[in-house]
């Protein structure tokens, strides 16, 4: 009878174990004080750590991923140019900005190198531009740094789109060079019509010994003699700034000598960048005979700061009139540009940099459109758009030649007056290329008469 009953209670106990380890396996011994023994728990979020592989996760509808598109730009930012190159990157930035807003697909980043005015720094800036995946790149801005990267953008299919350069000797069709501006060809041409407009019958040529400089003193040169302009003398000079001290006033010298006599019929033309058009500038206002002669300066020393407070009064006094390839100043896409470049830099948008902008946003709308940087897709696409007019931006519609240039072009032609006893800029006259045609403005009279 005892055995019997030790035996009923053995399997009571083990019956009773069971039971137990059976309600610890359901959790009913780890209850949360807001639970009963009989709410299933909450099914966890993917973002919980104590989530295991059976459960399932939240669904949430994914972020797309955007492409980033890497805008180079390489721009003197010190140097003979800086005070150019420093507004041009202003505007990119402006442009980049702008394009990140209405890029649904594509991350616009901005990389920035500094050319120092310098070929040779120009191409290892546009290699480090390169080694660090940037495949469009606007710039260099001067004729002697594209040179210079010529040969490396055409062998690695990078996108040159220079916001200033305007030598015609770059003037390639099927590069990889783009400017959206236009070559010299059309500035002396303008040049010459101004010329023809004051009355000048003789003229002699200071310029920088360049690619630049060579090839617009030809133009100028051959553009004058179809309109029945002397161009009595040229003088080049070395472009390295450490011999502008003497090489400069040297060419000045020689000029005048050429010249001989001065006159309203003469004119002295200034194809020069800002430190060498200081030392130009100096020289000449200081000479017996090219002091009394008139000034035609070009794109090279256009709205520079750097001239109108070193030598602005002396630009005064010679009544100096230049040209720069410019957008119409009462286009209102160009009038929206200026105001929000004004807003945001404190100054007004001078020069180059409205080309800056049209350049940079140029190549990223068709990045957006293709959704792409591929170099090879993205030249095509610029290239239809350049012969179609595709792009309208803040310099009107942009057509480019066969060569990838900036055609039917127009400028306006600067002016330096004294205003309350200062020297300063003023848009004296707008020059239409298509019909080679001067528009005198009511400010710039003065110049005229």
């Amino acid at each position: 009878m005892a055995s019997k009953t030790l035996y009923i209670g053995i399997i009571v106990a083990v019956v009773i174990i069971a039971i137990a380890a059976a309600l610890l396996s359901m959790g009913g011994g780890q209850q949360t004080p807001t639970q009963s023994p009989t709410t299933p728990r909450p099914t966890q979020s993917p973002t919980s750590p104590t989530a295991t592989p059976t459960q399932t996760p939240t669904q949430t509808s994914p972020t797309p991923t955007k492409k980033t598109v890497y805008i180079g730009a390489a721009l003197p930012l010190t140097g003979g140019s800086q005070s150019y190159g420093i507004g041009v990157k202003n505007a990119v930035e402006l442009a980049v900005e702008d394009a990140n807003k209405m890029c649904p697909n594509i991350k616009f980043e901005l990389l920035v190198e500094d050319t120092g005015t310098n070929p040779q720094q120009a191409l290892q800036k546009v290699q480090t531009l390169y080694a660090k995946g940037a495949r469009l790149i606007v710039g260099p801005m001067t004729s002697g740094e594209v040179s210079a990267v010529k040969s490396f953008a055409d062998q690695n299919k990078i996108i040159i789109f220079s916001p200033s350069s305007t030598s015609p000797l770059l003037g390639i069709p099927g590069d990889w060079v783009y400017r959206i501006v236009p070559t010299d060809f059309a500035q002396a041409a303008a040049i010459a019509d101004l010329l023809k407009t004051l009355g000048v019958k003789r003229a002699v040529i200071i310029y920088r010994n360049d690619a630049w400089g060579v090839g617009l003193r030809n133009a100028i040169t051959n553009e004058s003699n179809k309109l029945g302009i002397n161009i009595v003398a040229s003088q080049g000079y070395d472009p390295d700034p450490k011999a502008f001290p003497t090489a400069v006033p040297e060419a000045i010298r020689k000029l005048s000598g050429a010249l001989g006599q001065p006159g309203s019929d003469a004119a002295i033309i200034f194809v020069t960048f800002e430190d060498d058009g200081i030392a130009a500038i100096q020289a000449a206002a200081s000479d017996p005979v090219l002091s009394k002669v008139r000034w035609i300066g070009t794109d090279g020393i256009a709205y520079s700061d750097a001239l109108i407070k070193q030598v602005g009064k002396e630009m005064a006094a010679a009544k100096m009139l230049g040209t720069i390839a410019a957008p119409d100043p009462n286009d209102p896409k160009y009038q929206e540009f200026k105001q929000r470049y004004k807003a945001k830099y404190g100054k007004d948008p001078v020069a180059y940099d409205p080309y800056g902008y049209d350049a940079a946003m140029m190549l990223m709308q068709i990045a957006c459109q293709l959704g792409t940087d591929d170099s090879d897709k993205v030249k095509a696409t610029l290239e239809q758009w350049g012969r179609q007019g595709t792009y309208q931006g803040v310099t009107g519609k942009v057509y480019l030649d066969e060569a990838g240039d900036r055609a039917y072009p127009n400028y306006v032609i600067w002016g330096v007056a004294l205003e309350g006893g200062q020297p300063k800029y003023v848009d004296a006259a707008y020059y239409y290329g298509t019909d080679r045609k001067i528009t005198i403005f009511d400010q710039g009279k003065q110049f005229f008469q």
